[in-house]
């Protein structure tokens, strides 16, 4: 009957030893780790949400990074809009100043420098890519350089731009078209460069020197299409400046989703070291006392059991 009970209490030693270690490397790599498991299987009955939360957290990451592209890439077109736009007035001005002194010399080589000014800002660069080309974007958007190329009759603007035009999801049910086309940013602006080159190129031209009648009342017209190219260009970089606006917006939403998501994952998966310290100490103090139990029980045998019973006897 001795030999059955000590069986079955050096049964429940090495059972109750297994468990007291099994406890103990779980304390310590929740420690070690900062985590509550090292796999799924650990989270129990948290599993399945934490996957879930773990699936919309990369779905946001992905939106927080598109949105923060997207901003980038209307900086950029912001600052190219500018230099389109201050394009436009440096010509505008230029006409302006030759009406006012009836003089032509300098004029042309004046618009040359707008025009250049122009093409430049519409054959941005960002990230290597054309901005105002659209899907085309290893092909600069406007594809001449210079003023006279636009002289010639039946000649076009030069846009070589597709008309596919950037979009960008920016959330589950938000996108927004960021890019935009040279020929929808430009074509006022060149066509009333194409004017005064067909005109300079024409009866009337070259504007040089003390201007005729002729020569201002063709300029005087032209004039009004460089205003009306000037107010378009204005109202497309505020359009540029509300599609900022609205990234920014958005943006802000998704890095708060993004936070929130990242508290949720953290509480089901992140241990709190100062319970899980005081766990792994209670673990080596409980394996501790089975190991020493364990060593106690080894040295107990069914003979010196029995001995002990015939020096007794």
């Amino acid at each position: 009957m001795g030999q059955i009970s000590t069986l079955a209490a050096y049964n429940s030693v090495i059972g109750n030893l297994l468990q007291a270690e099994n406890n103990e490397n779980q304390a310590d790599v929740q420690v070690s780790s900062g985590k509550v498991a090292s796999d799924l299987e650990g989270y129990g009955t948290n599993a399945e949400a934490l996957i879930a939360a773990e699936a919309m957290q990369t779905r946001v990451n992905g939106y927080v990074q598109a949105a923060t592209n997207a901003s980038s890439q209307l900086d950029a077109q912001n600052s190219a809009l500018t230099e389109i736009s201050s394009a436009g007035q440096d010509a505008q001005q230029a006409i302006e100043q030759a009406i006012a002194n009836g003089d032509g010399d300098g004029l042309m080589a004046s618009l040359q420098s707008a025009f250049s000014e122009a093409v430049d800002g519409l054959n941005t660069q960002y990230n290597g890519a054309y901005l105002f080309s659209g899907s085309n974007v290893t092909t600069p958007a406007v594809g001449v350089q210079n003023l006279s190329d636009l002289a010639p009759s039946g000649s076009g603007l030069g846009f070589q731009n597709d008309n596919n035009p950037a979009s960008v999801q920016l959330d589950e049910t938000t996108t927004v078209q960021t890019g935009m086309l040279a020929s929808s940013i430009g074509t006022p602006l060149f066509q009333a460069f194409q004017a005064i080159a067909q005109a300079n190129a024409g009866p009337d031209g070259p504007f040089t020197g003390a201007l005729s009648s002729a020569q201002q009342a063709d300029l005087t017209s032209i004039l009004q299409s460089f205003d009306s190219a000037n107010s378009g260009l204005t109202e497309t970089t505020a359009q540029n400046g509300l599609l900022q606006n609205q990234v920014s917006a958005i943006q802000t939403d998704q890095q708060q989703q993004q936070t929130n998501l990242q508290t949720t994952i953290g509480n089901m998966t992140d241990v709190d070291m100062g319970q899980a310290s005081a766990q792994l100490s209670q673990a080596q103090t409980a394996l501790q006392a089975s190991a020493r139990v364990f060593e106690s029980l080894q040295s107990t045998s069914l003979l010196n059991y029995l001995g002990t019973s015939g020096t007794l006897g």
